[in-house]
C-alpha cells in the first residue's frame, strides 16, 4: 500500500468535493437492467474495412450486417498503425496492446507514422480428442506481456482469458491468431478446444488478415476468405448465440476504421454505441472485451478501457447504414492526408503575403499604406475565418474528389469567403445603425468583424457539441483526428484551443465598446456570462478536464481586470484554490457516475485515490516532448512564441511592447483580453498530452485577428 505522502487520501478528496458534489445533484443512485448471459462468438479478421462489404462481393458479411447493429471500430493500437496481432493482444487486454517493434523512441519521433512490418499470426493445432488445454511458451508469452506494459498504457495480455477463468469458464478457438486472445496472463488457455465448442461461453474464431492495403485482386481474394468464415461461423450457430464481427487492427497501410457488426440473441438492426467513445458511430477494440465478458455474464476487471456496446435500433437499409461507416472512413483518411499540406502552404502563403505587404509598406510610396492596410486587414479576416470553415466543409463531399486536397481548397475556399462577405456585412449594418459611430471608423470595424468571425466559430463548436453531437468536430482537419485514438468525442487540444481564441476575442471585442463608454458594470455582466458559457461548453459538453482547469484562472482573472480590480496576491491564491477545488468538484461528480459511463475526468479522479495520477501526468509530459522533437521542428517555435508573447504581455515598456501599445491603446479591452487568453493556452499546455498543439492552433485565430485589429488601427491614424 502505498503511502499518504505519495497518494491523496480518498476521504480528503471527498471531504473536499463531497459538500459541492450534493450541491450538483449527482448522488442519486444508479441501476442497470440485468441481462441474461448468452455463449459469443467472436470472429477477427484484422483489416476488414466496411468499402469490403458488398452484397455481391461479400454475400456472408452482408447478409449478417443486415441484421446486425453495426459500427465502425477504431483499431488504434500503442502505434499509430496495427498489426493483426496488436489486434488480438488488445483483445485479450481490453487496453491498447501491440507486438513491441524493434524501433528506438528516437526513430519513432522521426517517423511516427512508418508503416510496420507485420509477422505471421500463431494458429491453434488442429482439433483432436487428446486436446483439453493449449499452452503457450511461458518464456515467449512473459517477454511479450513485459514489452506490452512498458508501452504506457497499463495493459496486461490475458485479461480476458483470466476473466474467463475466474468466473469458471473456458474459451475456444480456431484460425489465426485467435490463441493470442485466448490464453490468460500465464499464458494457459483451459479447456479450449479448437472450433466452435458449444460447452464454451466464448469462442475466438480467426479469419485470414486482410493484408493487402489497396483494392485489387489480392485483397479480393483475402476478403472473400473472410466471408467464407463468417458464413461456417453463422451457419453452425444457434440464433440465441451473439456473434461479433471485429476488423481488429489495420491492413497493411495507413491507418484507417474498420468493420465492427454484433447480432443473434434478438438484436435488432441498427447502430452499436459505444460509451467509451459515447458514439454510434465509432467503438474501440476494448469495447469488444468489455462486451464480450458482460455478454457471457462474467464479471469485468477493472482497469478494462472498454465500454459495453448498446445496440441501437435504426430501420434505415444497411447499405445507407454502411455507406454513412464509410464516408466517416474516408473523409478522415482523406483529412489524415491533407492536414500537412495543407497547412504548411496555408501558413507559408500567409506569411509570404505578409512579406509582400511589409515590402510595400516599407518602400512603396506613401500613398500605398492605406491600401496595404486594409489590405492586411481583409486577408487577416479570410484567415481568421479558415478553422471556422474547415468545420463547415464536413459537410461536403470533398473527400469523395479524386483530386481531394484540391476538392478540400476549393470547398474551403467558398465557405471562407461566403463568412468573409458575412462579417462585412455585419460591419456596414454596425456603423450605420449602432452606437459605435463614436469611434473612429478603422478601429470599428475591425474591432465589429473580429467579434463576427469570433462568435461564428463560438457558436459553431457550440452548437455542433450541443445539436450534433460534435460531427464536424471529430471529421475536421481541425478536429478531434480519432484516427490518432486521442479523443473521440468533445473538444480535443485543438478544437479546445480554437475554441477558447475565439471565446476571449469574442469577450474583448464586447468588452471593449463598453468600457470606452464607461460602462464597466455591463461590461463586466457580459464577460462573465459569456466566459461561464465557455466553461459549461467545454467542461460539460467538451468533457475536457485539462481545458475547464485552464479556463477557470483566465476567465477569472478577465472578470477581475474588466472590473478593474487589482490582482494582489491573495486574490491569485484566491483563484488558484478556486480553480483546484473547481476541478476536483467536476471530476468527483463524474466520478460518482457508475464506472462504466465515466468519461476520463472520473478516471483520472480514480487515479488520483489510487495514487496513479502523477504516472499519467509523465505520460502527458513526455508526449509533449515526442512532439517537440519529432519530424516537424517547427513545434519547438510554440513554447518560444509563447514565452515571447507573455513577455511583451507583461513588460509593456520594452522594445516589442511599445509597438504594441497603440494597438492596446485603441481597443482597451485588448490586452487583459490577451492575458485571460495566455493564462488558458499556457495551462493547457503545461497540463495536456499532446499540448503542444494547444497554442499553435489559438495562433490560426489569434495571429489573423491581431492583423485585423492592427489595420484598423492604422487605418485610424
Amino acid at each position: 500500500m502505498m503511502s499518504a505522502r505519495h497518494s491523496l487520501r480518498p476521504g480528503g478528496v471527498l471531504a473536499l468535493v463531497l459538500p459541492l458534489l450534493v450541491l450538483l445533484g449527482v448522488l442519486a443512485p444508479s441501476s442497470a437492467a440485468a441481462q441474461e448471459p448468452r455463449d459469443v462468438i467472436v470472429i477477427g479478421a484484422p483489416g476488414l474495412s466496411w468499402s469490403d462489404v458488398t452484397a455481391e462481393a461479400t454475400p456472408a458479411i452482408h447478409s449478417f450486417a443486415g441484421s446486425a447493429a453495426i459500427t465502425n471500430l477504431n483499431v488504434r493500437s500503442t502505434y499509430f498503425t496495427s498489426c493483426p496481432a496488436d489486434g488480438w493482444l488488445g483483445l485479450s487486454a481490453g487496453n491498447r496492446a501491440a507486438v513491441p517493434r524493434d524501433v528506438t523512441r528516437e526513430e519513432l519521433r522521426a517517423h511516427p507514422r512508418a508503416l510496420p512490418h507485420c509477422g505471421p499470426l500463431p494458429s491453434l493445432p488442429e482439433s483432436g480428442p487428446e486436446l483439453t488445454a493449449v499452452e503457450l511458451d511461458r518464456g515467449y508469452w512473459q517477454d511479450l506481456s513485459k514489452g506490452v506494459a512498458a508501452q504506457g498504457f497499463k495493459a496486461q495480455i490475458g485479461t480476458l482469458g483470466t476473466a474467463v477463468r475466474e468466473a469458471g469458464g473456458c474459451i475456444a478457438g480456431s484460425g489465426a491468431g485467435a490463441v493470442l486472445a485466448m490464453a490468460d496472463r500465464d499464458g494457459v488457455v483451459p479447456s479450449g478446444e479448437p472450433g466452435i465448442n458449444e460447452t464454451c461461453a466464448i469462442t475466438l474464431a480467426g479469419a485470414p488478415p486482410v493484408s493487402a492495403p489497396q483494392p485489387g485482386e489480392v485483397r479480393t481474394r483475402e476478403v472473400a476468405a473472410v466471408d467464407a468464415v463468417v458464413a461456417d461461423v453463422v451457419a453452425g450457430a444457434d440464433s440465441q448465440t451473439v456473434i461479433v464481427l471485429a476488423g481488429l487492427s489495420d491492413d497493411g497501410g495507413q491507418p484507417g476504421l474498420r468493420v465492427l457488426a454484433m447480432a443473434g440473441a434478438g438484436i435488432r438492426p441498427g447502430w452499436l454505441h459505444s460509451d467509451s467513445t459515447t458514439r454510434d458511430e465509432m467503438a474501440q477494440v476494448a469495447d469488444v472485451t468489455h462486451t464480450v465478458l458482460t455478454t457471457a455474464g462474467m464479471s469485468v476487471p477493472e482497469g478494462l478501457a472498454g465500454r459495453q456496446l448498446v445496440p441501437v435500433a435504426d430501420a434505415s437499409p444497411v447499405d445507407d447504414r454502411i455507406a454513412s461507416l464509410v464516408d466517416d472512413d474516408a473523409q478522415l483518411r482523406a483529412a489524415d492526408e491533407v492536414i500537412p499540406p495543407f497547412f504548411r502552404g496555408f501558413g507559408i502563403g500567409l506569411v509570404a503575403l505578409l512579406a509582400a505587404a511589409g515590402l510595400a509598406w516599407g518602400f512603396g510610396p506613401r500613398r500605398w499604406r492605406p491600401v496595404v492596410s486594409r489590405g492586411v486587414g481583409l486577408v487577416g479576416l479570410a484567415a481568421m475565418a479558415v478553422p471556422a470553415s474547415t468545420y463547415l466543409v464536413t459537410l461536403t463531399r470533398w473527400f469523395d474528389s479524386t483530386r481531394p486536397m484540391t476538392a478540400f481548397v476549393l470547398r474551403l475556399t467558398v465557405i471562407d469567403l461566403t463568412l468573409l462577405a458575412l462579417a462585412l456585412a455585419v460591419v456596414w449594418a454596425a456603423l450605420r445603425w449602432s452606437a459605435l459611430r463614436w469611434r473612429a471608423e478603422g478601429p470599428a470595424a475591425a474591432l465589429i468583424s473580429v467579434g463576427v468571425v469570433s462568435a461564428v466559430t463560438f457558436l459553431l463548436l457550440a452548437g455542433d457539441l450541443l445539436l450534433a453531437g460534435g460531427r464536424m468536430t471529430m471529421l475536421s482537419v481541425l478536429g478531434l483526428l480519432p484516427l490518432d485514438g486521442g479523443r473521440f468525442h468533445g473538444f480535443g487540444n485543438v478544437p479546445f484551443a480554437i475554441f477558447v481564441a475565439a471565446a476571449f476575442l469574442l469577450m474583448a471585442a464586447l468588452a471593449d465598446p463598453l468600457l470606452g463608454q464607461g460602462r464597466r458594470r455591463l461590461a463586466v455582466v457580459v464577460v462573465a456570462v459569456v466566459g461561464l458559457t465557455t466553461f459549461v461548453v467545454d467542461a460539460w459538453l467538451g468533457a475536457d478536464g485539462g481545458g475547464a482547469l485552464a479556463l477557470i484562472p483566465s476567465v477569472g482573472y478577465l472578470v477581475l481586470a474588466v472590473a478593474g480590480v487589482r490582482l494582489t496576491w491573495p486574490r491569485l491564491l484566491g483563484i488558484a484554490v478556486a480553480t483546484g477545488v473547481g476541478f476536483l468538484a467536476m471530476a468527483g461528480a463524474d466520478w460518482l457516475r457508475p464506472e462504466e459511463k465515466r468519461t476520463h475526468l472520473g478516471r483520472f479522479f480514480q487515479s488520483l485515490l489510487d495514487g496513479d495520477a502523477w504516472g499519467i501526468v509523465g505520460r502527458k509530459l513526455q508526449t509533449n516532448v515526442d512532439l517537440l522533437l519529432g519530424p516537424e521542428r517547427a513545434a519547438l517555435l510554440v513554447p518560444v512564441a509563447l514565452i515571447a508573447l507573455i513577455w511583451v504581455l507583461a513588460r509593456p515598456g520594452s522594445v516589442a511592447g511599445q509597438r504594441l501599445q497603440p494597438i492596446f491603446e485603441a481597443y482597451p479591452a485588448l490586452r487583459v483580453g490577451l492575458i485571460g487568453l495566455v493564462v488558458a493556452l499556457t495551462v493547457g499546455f503545461l497540463l495536456n498530452d499532446s499540448g503542444t498543439a494547444i497554442p499553435a492552433a489559438a495562433a490560426l485565430v489569434l495571429g489573423p485577428a491581431l492583423l485585423v485589429l492592427w489595420s484598423g488601427q492604422r487605418d485610424a491614424t
